[in-house]
């Protein structure tokens, strides 16, 4: 049976795991709302870019941009995923990582070539082994900013441009709350052919454009700065997500250790009754022993 100073020593542990849990959890929190403003800053700039892009589809001049050329078959195809670099964040990286997985082993005899771009360390080190990697860019999901994120998407275009990959695709975790992520694979290369705009009931069908500098011009511009912000979302919503899964985790921890301490306290008390008990049975069995 523990003595009474291993129940003390557990509890000072206790203790100090919950001081880290509960820092964690609320620097944490702090990251989470940063993060989900900037999302939320951003949605504006992504309905106005939609609404741009589909408007600009309506124009019968533009033709097809050499980013939304379809291959087929695909025969090389590249998988950029999008981690974190750090755990403690729950299943936020296995439940990706095991979809990534899945697909890899589904696809690997489908594909001549099937090689990896990784975005974080949590990422490089579970793909090692397992997957051609083709380049590792972990910096990308510590601070995500739209100069790294169309860097990447720059080259990610070149490679697409130059033939080395039929299909680019982005394997990530879409944000729905703090509590909730969706593991997610989309193909980001070649773009998806958008929609003309349908007119709402009641309205006039949209207007043909006239388009200064020509529209061809205007596309080569969209089309890849729609990619290059695609990835820069991605690589937000990754940071929220992950920010939001570390919180309710840490919050978790934080609980599961209050209730811990409460458990050993009474341990600890009944070591410290059933002690105490035992020394007065020891001095009266003493004292009996001296009258008799």
């Amino acid at each position: 049976m523990p003595s009474l100073k291993d129940y003390n020593k557990k509890l000072a542990s206790l203790r100090n795991m919950h001081k880290m849990t509960k820092t964690m959890k609320m620097v944490s929190a702090t990251k989470f709302h940063r993060a989900l403003e900037a999302q939320v800053r951003l949605a504006p700039y992504a309905a106005q870019l939609q609404r741009l892009l589909r408007r600009f589809a309506d124009a019968p001049q533009t033709g097809l941009h050499p980013l939304c050329v379809r291959r087929l078959p695909a025969r090389r195809v590249l998988l950029v995923i999008v981690s974190s670099n750090r755990g403690l964040c729950g299943s936020f990286n296995h439940a990706l990582h095991r979809l990534a997985d899945r697909w890899l082993e589904e696809h690997k005899d489908r594909y001549e070539t099937l090689a990896v771009v990784s975005c974080s360390r949590k990422a490089t080190a579970f793909l090692r082994g397992r997957a051609s990697l083709r380049a590792s860019r972990e910096e990308l999901t510590a601070s995500p900013a739209m100069a790294s994120a169309a860097q990447l998407a720059d080259e990610l275009m070149r490679w697409f441009l130059d033939g080395a990959y039929d299909e680019v695709h982005l394997a990530y975790n879409h944000f729905v709350n703090a509590m909730t992520r969706q593991p997610r694979r989309e193909v980001l290369l070649p773009a998806a052919d958008l929609p003309a705009e349908e007119p709402a009931e009641g309205e006039f069908a949209p207007a043909q454009y006239l388009f200064e500098p020509p529209a061809a011009q205007l596309r080569d511009v969209l089309i890849p700065r729609a990619v290059r912000f695609k990835l820069f979302s991605v690589l937000l919503e990754n940071a929220v997500g992950e920010h939001g899964a570390r919180m309710t985790a840490m919050d978790n921890a934080t609980k599961n250790t209050e209730r811990l301490m409460d458990e050993f306290t009474l341990l600890r008390n009944r070591a410290r009754q059933a002690g105490i008990t035992r020394e007065l049975i020891e001095i009266v069995t003493g004292a009996e022993a001296l009258k008799g």
